[in-house]
Order: C-alpha cells, then structure tokens, then sequence
C-alpha cells in the first residue's frame, strides 16, 4: 500500500479494467473466485501465507536490544522498531489501543477478549530486521505493510499520518482476521481497513472512519486523489468493476483509493450504514457475495447513482449524509404548479414533481441564504456569488437537474448534468422524469450553509 503526493500525478500502471457486468453478474463473478480463495490480510505477492504468524519469527529481546531495535509495548500492542524515540513514533502504542475500543463498538464486538493483542515490527533498516530474522524470506514481497496472524510488519513512512494510517490499516486487517476470519473478497478485505485506518489523531483522543477535510489532514494518504485523477483521466471504476477486484488487484495503489470510496460510501450514507456494518457475520460464508446482493438489492439503482455522483464529485470533506439522495419518483406537476423549499446545507434534493421531455416549465426562486463563513458569514440570492465559482458557476447559485429511469447509471448525464436556473430559468428538460434543485457548492463545504430558497415550478406558456 503505497502513499500518494496529493501534488503529483500518480506514476503506477492502471487498474485493468473489468467487464461492465450487471450488479448480480458482478457479484457471482466475485462468488466464483471466493469460494475457492481465502485471500492473504494484506499485499500478497504470491500465494496466500498460513493465517497464523506464531512461527514466523522468533522473538529473542536481548538480541533485539543489543542490535539498537526498540519495543514500545501498549496493551494490545507490541511494536518493536529501530526508529528513534520521538513523541510520534512512541505514541503508536497508545493510537493502536485507542482504536481498539472502536473498532469493538464498529464490528459490534463489546465485551470480546479483552487480552487480544498483536506484534508489530515498524521498519527503518531492512537490511538490520533481516539479519535479526525478523524479515523471513518465507514473507512474500510488499511495498509498505503486510500482516498475518497476530503479526505486523511497517515500512517506516515519509509523514506521522501515513505511518499511523498504516498501523490501524494493518490493526484492522488483524482484528478482523481474529473475529471474523479472512474469507473477504479483496473490495471488502481492503475497503474497510482503508476505511478504519483513515482516522484523526491530536495527540490524545482518536477518530476512526474520517474523512479528512484537505491533503493537509492526511499527508500522503491520497485516496481522494486516485479516485479524481482517473475520473478525470477517463480511467474511472464503476460500482461492478470495484466489487469485482480480483486477489492481485491490490499490487498496485489505485485500488486502495476505489475501495476506501466504496465503503466510505455505504458506510456514510445512514439507508446503507446499517447493512454494510452488518457484512462482516458472513466472512466465513461461501455466499458472502450473495448476502451482500440480498442486502442491497433494494437500493441497487440508488447506490450506482450516488456511487457516480461520488466519483465525479468527490473532494476532501465529502459529506455522504448531505449528499444522500432520494430517488423515489415524482408525481406530475400540478396544472397551476407548485412551490419547494430548497435547503442550502444539502445536495440534490428530490422536488417529488415530475417534469416531461418535450415540454418547457417556468422556474422562479426567491430566497436569501448563507453560503460560506469565510471572514463572516457571505449572504447569498438565487443567482449566486460571482466573486467565487464551483465548476464552472457562481457559487450558491440554484441548479436543477432531472433524474430519469433510462438514464444508464455507468455514464454522466443526470443529476451531473445540471442547468443553471438562478433567480428565473425558462427549461426543457432532456429527458421526462423527476426534477431534483440544489445550490451549487462543493459537497465538502455544505455543513456551513443556512436558510433555504424558495423556488415556483410552473408549465411553460
């Protein structure tokens, strides 16, 4: 797992891209290959190792000492690292016993062995861990981290975050394995450990599960990065070619991005949170791929939808719950029309109208709201800001869009196609279906808006 410049293009192969099957498609191909596969926790090169690292390595301290290696011994951890003392690099074993508790209360494990503990080894000089016998050659190659069994192994990193993200990446990996077992698909297996190694740390309290704001929360980490730069690139994943991450999938970087997307997303939005966290009771099931198509079948076309306006939009500070969509269908407009509040702290709201193909429909919006508090508070009308724009348009100007049936959910068009409407728009929509309205601001910077617009639908004359 490597870590990513948020200042640099990345410089890795491409993720070989899948066939884009229908979602049930998708998930049997997964089934096919998991039902025959225990993954490896972490970065295999070769075949999968044993799922116990008692004898691995033989641990003998007096030689450990003598050779300048250091042990930093937590409750749950042992760490043993040739790095010198510094207060990053001695608070990884009060990090690694903060997320203990969490990850307990995420996988609805409290009250678990309270004794479960790993070994750790955080790296500076290969050449000196090999001598000592703690490097084995039976360890299959790896860029950054590896685990198994109860057993660690950290690359020393170039920032504190991407060292520490590192450690609860590989934490999560052996929590999981000692519950759940490691029968994951690689989406799953990696995804949550991006997902819980992504975190927040001030020195005394821990946040699992966040979602840093700017590059500068998380150094090195780049996950948003990967995703962005392939969308952009015309590289982008859809939801059936992330699911389907085959076991070498993850010898390169740009999966850790697509996977930590995902979760974070099922994860983020309160309709799939409960189901997602819910996965894990069928690790050690053949059918795993099966449940996971059970459970979210419901919503299937919902979480396509939001998945693409996820990976088109995305940016430090996502907000997934502001971005949750509805896409129950409209009914049709009234004959004298009729009038919706548009929230400015949310994203595409559903007007619960109906719009036709072919026909024009009178938008009119009244309303005076907070965009931004960048200095004080920036009081913003229909038509937006013109002294700062959001792709392409004014800042907290009002948008509308159409959300059809036949929209195809693996191509922009949609809700990525707005129109500005501002304070008065004569439309036509391309397509009939049900009229979604937003303010236009990044999904990151939602949280410090307030107040509402009113906005009048009404047929065309």
């Amino acid at each position: 797992m490597s870590p990513v410049r948020d200042d640099d293009f990345l410089r890795h192969s491409r993720v070989p891209t899948a066939v884009r099957l229908p979602l049930p498609v998708a998930l049997l191909a997964v089934l096919a290959w998991s039902s025959s596969f225990a993954p490896a926790t972490d970065r295999s090169k070769g075949n999968p190792p044993p799922s116990t690292g008692q004898d691995w390595v033989t641990i003998d301290e007096p030689k450990l000492l003598a050779a300048g290696i250091r042990r930093l011994e937590g409750r749950h951890l042992t760490l043993y690292t040739d790095l010198p003392s510094s207060p990053e690099a001695d608070s990884l074993g009060r990090v690694f016993d903060a997320a203990f508790p969490q990850w307990c209360r995420y996988f609805g494990m409290e009250g678990v062995n309270d004794a479960w503990r790993m070994r750790g080894f955080l790296i500076a000089d290969r050449r000196r861990f090999r001598a000592l016998g703690l490097l084995p050659d039976r360890l299959p190659p790896f860029a950054n981290g590896y685990s198994v069994g109860d057993m660690l192994w950290l690359y020393e990193q170039p920032s504190d975050y991407y060292r520490r993200h590192l450690l609860l990446h590989e934490g999560t990996h052996g929590f999981v394995r000692a519950f759940f077992g490691e029968n994951a698909p690689p989406w799953y297996n990696e995804g949550i450990a991006e997902l819980l190694g992504t975190h927040l740390w001030d020195g005394n309290t821990l946040t699992l599960a966040y979602t840093p704001r700017s590059p500068e929360e998380a150094p090195m980490w780049g996950r948003v990065k990967i995703v962005r730069d392939a969308v952009r690139e015309g590289r982008g994943l859809t939801l059936e070619q992330v699911l389907a991450f085959g076991p070498t999938a993850h010898r390169e970087v740009e999966p850790y991005g697509w996977c930590w997307a995902l979760t974070a997303l099922l994860d983020g939005d309160p309709r799939f949170r409960e189901r997602f966290r819910s996965l894990p009771r069928y690790l050690n099931r053949p059918d795993f791929a099966q449940q996971f198509e059970r459970l979210f079948a419901p919503d299937r076309r919902l979480l396509q939808t939001e998945w693409l306006l996820l990976t088109h939009n995305i940016e430090y500070g996502y907000s997934f719950e502001a971005e949750a969509l509805d896409l129950q269908p409209g009914v049709p407009l009234p004959t004298g029309g009729a009038r919706y509040s548009v929230a400015s702290h949310r994203g595409w709201q559903n007007t619960g109208y109906r719009v036709e193909a072919g026909k024009t429909y009178r938008l009119t919006a009244q309303g005076r709201y907070t965009i931004a508090r960048d200095g004080g508070d920036w009081l913003c009308e229909p038509d937006g800001v013109t002294i700062r724009y959001h792709r392409g348009k004014p800042l907290g100007m009002l948008l509308a869009a159409v959300d059809a049936p036949d929209f195809t959910t693996d191509q922009p068009g949609g809700l990525l196609d707005p129109v500005a409407v501002g304070s008065r728009c004569d439309w036509s929509p391309p397509a009939s279906g049900t009229l979604f309205l937003r303010i236009n601001d990044s999904p990151a910077e939602l949280g410090d808006n307030t107040g509402s617009v009113n906005v009048f639908i009404r047929p065309g004359e």
